[in-house]
């Protein structure tokens, strides 16, 4: 047998069989005569082993129905950081043949140290002689034999198509639970992540793929529950149309964890295993930026003159990247000459002149990949523009999906990972979803303006967030700020909360002014700007820290707000928020990872200390005189 070993992480590999081990869960599986079927799936933390029944499968995975025999051609694992765009782990291949059908598979395992999970994924390609009219069978992607008595079934999943949800009833976040006793198969279809819970442990399965709640994707599947077998995720997004013989192609892939301790633990896993799969660089992805389109302008925003007004606006509020929105470009996406008669040298100038990043939109879906790789490539080249807006695409095949993240990763590589694309999932058009793609970028979550159907209404924002924060890490975000004294009054309550309010909402991600700021006033510049630069002050540690809602769901009448728990130094921020209608001065709200103890909180905007008492359930009692106002404050544990 051998072993490969990279910190607290090892990989076993023998003739028949593979056991992986992150250290807080270990994996195995056998090898068959069709491929490889987990057998064991140990809990470390807790010692619960979720496999208690015998396989129903001889493989976790199944291509289109494929049963017949296989042959192990060959089982290695090496240490890898996929290129720079994951963490380090442990990446175990086996490569199997199904001489019958014509194919060949990979099976890729990434084994992160420390990690609460693993990820897994097919990759396939095809031999000569295959036929694709043969496969017209289900793709199965990941198998785990569980036992489900006792357990409940969480399923839980996130809308995109923000544009058109902006009401009281239009939740971003759906979750639900189905707490009676498996007695037949049960199929969750419209879910990201399914977690199976007993005794406060939980299993979970997450789907890497562009699946929404309302939006099914390319191929995506469901998670099945069966009595008899365990539970099955399938959905390979790859048709067998689509496989080529010149590489392996890989289809979408899965994450499976393990968690104890309830629903904060479930809320961690989540949140620590997406941030080894898709890790934070400091240096590219902390920023403060401003788009130009959000005010109302539309293109006219994007004029040179504007940008170069903006530019000096942003460079006074603290705000690091300018991005220019539509309306730049001409035919071939070049800067417009009626726009830009020199092209972007006037802009950069000014923009190296106030030390500000420049940022562009592009309708992606209006390019093949090979033109977006160009245009790409050409702005960072010509303009040195960073941080690209991705608009406009609607991916019908996996194909396209394949071929649009093999240009930006292209892209990406060719900036030594200097620049990023921002992935717009306002429309209802597959996209990107929320977990999948991440690595090349963050989200750009939703269109807030100061009229029209998604008028900009702060408790609306700030429920996005708090419900995003549950399972996603908001640092992954970009979080909407708009200019409250042009919000039409008889639409939305804007005007009755301050300017450093609706910054406060989303200073747990990455604040994205979606407006033109030189329209500030004066007066709320300066209220602006003195929370930035507070701000910037601690959002490095901020970034270091995994953020959680806590209090209740954002409703306009409640006490609510986020906690950024930092773990190695017992330490942390919270942002509290009384809103506009609630009438209590003083609230009691239950931390997480946190109790009979003390801490020391500092108020960062009042600049006050005070020790406050933790009590055994976590609870701490907070107070704001009045209401549509908050307090931002950085803790420490006390009694360590």
């Amino acid at each position: 047998m051998r072993e490969i070993k990279l910190k607290s992480a090892t990989a076993l590999i023998s003739d028949d069989s593979l056991i992986v081990d992150t250290s807080r869960m270990r994996r195995k599986w056998k090898w068959t005569n069709r491929g490889f079927v987990t057998v064991s799936l140990q809990d470390k933390v807790s010692g619960v082993e979720w496999c208690k029944r015998k396989p129903a499968y001889s493989c976790d995975w199944s291509l289109w129905g494929i049963v017949s025999e296989a042959e192990l051609l060959s089982l290695d694992a090496k240490v890898s950081d996929d290129e720079g765009f994951t963490s380090e782990h442990i990446e175990v291949r086996a490569l199997v043949e199904y001489p019958r059908e014509k194919l060949q598979a990979e099976y890729l395992i990434w084994v992160y140290p420390n990690s609460p999970g693993i990820r897994t994924q097919i990759r396939v390609k095809s031999l000569e002689g295959f036929s694709p009219e043969k496969f017209n069978g289900e793709f199965r992607v990941e198998y785990i034999p569980v036992s489900f008595e006792n357990t409940v079934r969480r399923e839980i999943g996130y809308y995109n198509d923000t544009q058109h949800r902006n009401e009281p009833e239009t939740e971003i976040l759906r979750e639900e639970v189905k707490t009676s006793p498996l007695s037949g198969i049960e199929e969750h279809n419209w879910g990201s992540i399914l977690c199976i819970e007993k005794e406060g442990c939980g299993l979970a399965i997450v789907k890497e793929s562009h699946k929404c709640v309302n939006q099914p994707g390319v191929n995506c599947g469901v998670f099945r529950c069966d009595p008899s077998k365990g539970v099955e995720s399938t959905g390979s997004g790859l048709s067998p149309e689509e496989i080529v013989s010149s590489h392996f192609r890989g289809c979408w892939a899965s994450w499976c964890l393990v968690y104890s301790g309830g629903d904060d633990e479930r809320e961690l896993a989540l949140k620590v295993f997406d941030r080894l799969r898709y890790p934070i660089k400091p240096d590219r992805d902390i920023y403060i930026i401003a788009n130009t389109w959000g005010s109302g302008g539309g293109r006219e925003a994007a004029r040179e003159e504007n940008v170069l007004k903006e530019i000096e606006s942003q460079a006074d509020l603290g705000i690091d990247v300018q991005q220019i929105d539509d309306g730049w470009q001409d035919e071939n996406w070049r800067p417009r000459r009626d726009f830009y008669p020199e092209g972007w040298t006037r802009v950069v100038a000014k923009a190296k002149e106030k030390g500000v990043k420049l940022g562009l939109w592009f309708n992606a879906g209006a390019m093949s990949p090979k033109e977006l790789l160009e245009n790409l490539k050409y702005h960072y080249d010509t303009g040195g523009f960073l941080y690209f807006k991705l608009d406009g695409l609607h991916f019908e095949t996996y194909s396209e999906v394949d071929e649009v993240m093999k240009a930006v990763r292209e892209f990406i590589k060719y900036t030594g990972h200097k620049a990023q694309v921002n992935w717009d999932v306002t429309e209802n058009s597959p996209r990107v979803g929320y977990f999948f793609a991440k690595e090349y970028g963050c989200i750009y979550l939703e269109n807030r303006k100061p009229e029209s159907y998604n008028v900009y209404i702060p408790y609306l924002v700030l429920r996005d967030l708090w419900q995003l924060s549950k399972y996603i890490n908001l640092n992954k975000v970009q979080c909407t700020v708009q200019n409250i004294d042009r919000v039409d009054p008889k639409a939305s309550d804007a005007h009755l909360h301050s300017h450093q309010y609706c910054v406060a909402i989303t200073l747990m991600g990455i604040p994205i002014f979606f407006q033109e700021t030189h329209l500030y006033s004066q007066a709320a510049r300066e209220e602006i700007k003195s929370i930035l630069r507070v701000y910037k002050e601690h959002r490095k540690r901020i970034f270091k820290g995994y953020v959680f809602p806590i209090g209740s769901k954002p409703d306009n009448k409640s006490w609510t707000g986020f906690q950024c728990h930092i773990f190695e130094e017992k330490a942390g921020y919270l942002l509290i928020f009384r809103e506009l209608h609630n009438r209590e001065d003083t609230k009691a709200i239950r931390l997480k990872f946190i109790s009979n103890t003390s801490l020391k909180l500092k108020d960062l905007l009042h600049k006050t200390e005070t020790v406050v008492k933790v009590a055994g359930d976590g609870k701490v009692v907070f107070k704001i005189e009045k209401p549509a106002d908050f307090r931002f404050y950085q803790y420490e544990v006390l009694d360590k």
